[in-house]
């Protein structure tokens, strides 16, 4: 049994509506549902959904403050004053320095930036490296992606003479700063049109503005910003990202340019995922563990030599961070594993700090609950959390900054410092919001299914209209499909066990799957089940010219117990190196096997599996009576895998069947012979009628049933004028031909005739 991770929900649309935008404008079907499904019910929308354009952009002016900050940035470049850019340590921290950069430099400012580092400024206003920056000759302070919750660093530079612009898009604290201007799409004294642009896409505007008109040169910079910063890809932000993205297809900046050819991407086919999974990591990398401003300069430089140099040193940094997450992770599962608590809290000593939030997002993804990851050293513990949408970590933890020496985040997500003598009160502080939010651990985050499609559907016409709907992201998700599957073919784990792919068996052919983070299933997904469905996005892949069409795994549900094939003629070490419950229904072979399982295994009588409630590893160790004794064990035992082994001392299946002239030939003999020593003469006696031992004794144990000879003290003797019988009907003839049949169902069966007859056993009621 696989369970699923995600509630997945069918998606819905009006028929009606999806009919209309059909005969208004021609396009598939399918290509109509998405849009319906997506919102979209006049074609007007649908036209701008898939044609984005520059004219889609909102005016710049309409921004509260925009007018200000453009006056005193103009003021500024006349004068030649010293201009800062002040920026932030991720992605879009990155790119929104960069774009206000390139602007100012553009008009001919006297400009340089500075990005803080996340281990001695920290994130946002410091007011430390204000006073620094100032005691330089900053003479105007232009924040990005950062600073609405600067009001006290903020007062004290324009209380010195130093002007400061804010730009930003995060919470609005309840108290601004008092600056000269702040621009913000949600600035409660505004009334922006579109609440959602990044800190990239707000530096944007300000740079649409200071030109007079879009700032199309740097629409790649706040396309990476938005998808990075996961902003909701609708509205402008849809136009940002799809025509930031077609220019870094064409026309890539030198440094982007390097880095997409040394991670091997295809410039040809990069879009959002992309930027989520090539161009942000990398950059982030630089950000969690070294100086962010390398990744500024990498956005900026316009030589193709620093660029190869910076590109060099990003990619020895992603490889550390990926080396710290694997190895984090690891460690943080051990402990999680030993947990029941509704949120996860998980200590190491020394762990990397720029690293726990992803490592926090990760144990989130795998054990459906609320992770703080915490870095401990010198008493104290800091360190990141995530959260799901059924539990608000802000909510839960802001009441309670006493526990804290620093704090601060939102719903979703949280950073810390605190001392380890707080640490059992966090633990308790979260259990008990957990009860007050009735945080459902069995609750599951929701998965929209597109619809059920089978292979036929994974055609080059059906990816085609698919990519219409891109960009894809943050509320603009990929179609996920469901399929059915009959089977699982040949899993084969990558990259370290992390990632599986495999065949996925269907009625028309086998569909390619490639699941990332699901390298875990590989050895259950080796089994057989009674119904598997999976859930993914349909993926392109080329390999030597040849195209094909495959689901990318997003998730997937397997009922009944899987079933694996372990059967053998010997029970050698290797064939008892399973870890699992060992049932046997033979006392003698299991006081045999005993001492022989590995350490992570068990040996248990059929009469005492049943005290089990619940295994993970049912394995059937030798033959049962009878099919009903074996079904008994498979309903009232649950189990999440099966192992059949099976083994038989004599194999009555490999026996052949005595017939009529093989009675015969053993009866004349008896009653020709007297005081036949079976313990010396037996073989002798099978020699003779030329007749296999196995057979020899079955016949014997017919003839006593019946009374045909009688054995005394070891010696066999005919019995005179026996009575005429059917021989077939004995108990040890009909007990030997059962014995036969369960070897042919059980022993002799192909692997699906197994699978087959498991299933009906542990299904039909007894």
């Amino acid at each position: 049994m696989i369970e699923a991770q995600y509630q997945w929900i069918a998606g819905e649309s009006d028929i009606a509506v999806k009919q209309a935008l059909m005969d208004a404008i021609e396009m598939p079907e399918l290509l109509a549902e998405q849009l319906v499904q997506r919102g979209m019910t006049t074609p007007e929308e649908v036209m701008a959904f898939l044609q984005p354009t520059l004219e889609q952009l909102h005016d710049p002016a309409e921004m509260f403050g925009m007018d200000v900050a453009v006056d005193r940035i103009w003021q500024a470049i006349d004068a030649g004053e010293k201009i800062v850019v002040y920026g932030d340590y991720d992605v879009d921290g990155m790119t929104s320095t960069a774009i206000m950069t390139w602007a100012l430099e553009l008009m001919g400012a006297d400009v340089s930036y500075f990005v803080p580092s996340r281990f001695t400024e920290g994130y946002g206003p410091n007011l430390a490296k204000y006073q620094e920056l100032a005691a330089a000759g900053m003479q105007l302070l232009v924040t990005v992606d950062n600073g609405v919750s600067g009001a006290r660093e903020v007062a004290w530079l324009q209380e010195h003479g130093v002007d400061v612009i804010v730009t930003d898009h995060h919470e609005l604290p309840v108290k601004l700063p008092e600056a000269v201007a702040i621009v913000h799409p949600q600035h409660p004294a505004g009334d922006y049109p579109f609440k959602h642009l990044s800190g990239a896409g707000v530096a944007f505007k300000v740079a649409s503005a200071l030109l007079e008109a879009p700032a199309d040169d740097v629409l790649d910079l706040a396309a990476l910003g938005t998808v990075a910063d996961v902003m909701p890809l609708r509205d402008e932000n849809r136009a940002l990202v799809a025509l930031g993205l077609a220019q870094l297809r064409e026309q890539p900046r030198v440094g982007l340019d390097e880095m997409l050819r040394v991670a091997g991407s295809d410039l040809a086919k990069v879009d959002a995922g992309t930027i989520g999974f090539t161009i942000g990591p990398r950059l982030n990398a630089v950000g969690r563990l070294a100086d962010p401003t390398l990744g500024v300069r990498l956005l900026l430089t316009e030589e193709e030599q620093e660029a190869a140099e910076i590109v060099e040193e990003v990619e020895a940094l992603n490889q550390q961070r990926q080396a710290l997450v694997e190895s984090i992770t690891n460690e943080a599962i051990e402990q999680a594993e030993t947990m029941s608590d509704p949120v996860l809290v998980v200590t190491g000593a020394g762990w990397h700090e720029g690293v726990l939030g992803i490592v926090a997002s990760r144990l989130v993804d795998r054990y459906n609950k609320p992770t703080i990851v915490l870095s401990e050293e010198d008493g104290r513990l800091k360190g990141s959390a995530r959260s799901m949408p059924a539990f608000d970590l802000f909510a839960a933890l802001d009441p309670h900054r006493d526990l804290f020496i620093g704090f601060g985040g939102h719903a979703g997500a949280a950073g810390m410092t605190l001392s380890t003598d707080n640490l059992t009160a966090l633990r308790q502080t979260l259990i008990q919001a957990a009860q007050d939010q009735s945080l459902d651990q069995a609750g599951k985050a929701e998965l929209m299914i597109a619809q059920k499609v089978t292979l036929a559907d994974f055609t080059r016409e059906t990816y085609d209209v698919l990519q219409m709907l891109a960009p894809f992201g943050e509320g603009n998700p990929e179609p996920q499909f469901e399929v059915t599957l009959s089977g699982v073919d040949n899993p084969k784990t990558m990259s370290d066990g992390k990632h599986i792919r495999f065949n996925g068996q269907t009625p028309l052919g086998n569909l390619p799957v490639v699941g990332f983070g699901y390298g875990h299933l590989a050895t259950e997904l080796g089994g057989r089940f009674d119904t598997i469905r999976v859930v993914g996005t349909m993926s392109e892949n080329t390999f030597r010219g040849s195209t094909t069409y495959q689901m990318m795994l997003k998730d997937m549900e397997a009922t009944g117990a899987a079933v694996f094939d372990w059967r053998t003629s010997k029970l050698t070490p290797e064939a008892v190196s399973h870890p699992g419950t060992y049932v046997f229904f033979n006392e003698n072979i299991q006081n045999q096997m005993t001492g022989r399982l590995g350490a992570a295994a068990e040996a248990v009588s059929f009469d005492d599996v049943f005290s089990k409630t619940m295994v993970d590893t049912l394995i059937l160790a030798d033959m049962p009576k009878s099919l009903e004794q074996l079904s008994e064990v498979l309903q009232f035992v649950p189990a999440r895998k099966v192992g059949a082994i099976f083994y038989s001392l004599d194999q009555a299946y490999l026996q052949t069947v005595p017939q009529k002239s093989d009675f015969a030939k053993v009866y004349r003999f008896t009653q020709g012979h007297q005081n036949v020593n079976l313990s010396g003469q037996f073989q002798q006696v099978a020699d003779h009628l030329k007749m296999k031992p196995q057979m020899l004794k079955l016949i014997f144990k017919v003839f006593l049933e019946v009374e045909f000879v009688k054995i005394e003290n070891g010696f066999l003797n005919p019995i005179a004028e026996p009575a005429n019988v059917d021989l077939t009907e004995t108990n040890a003839y009909q007990t030997f031909m059962a014995q036969r049949d369960l070897e042919k169902q059980l022993i002799y069966s192909t692997t699906a005739e197994l699978d087959q007859l498991l299933s009906q056993l542990s299904q039909q009621e007894n």
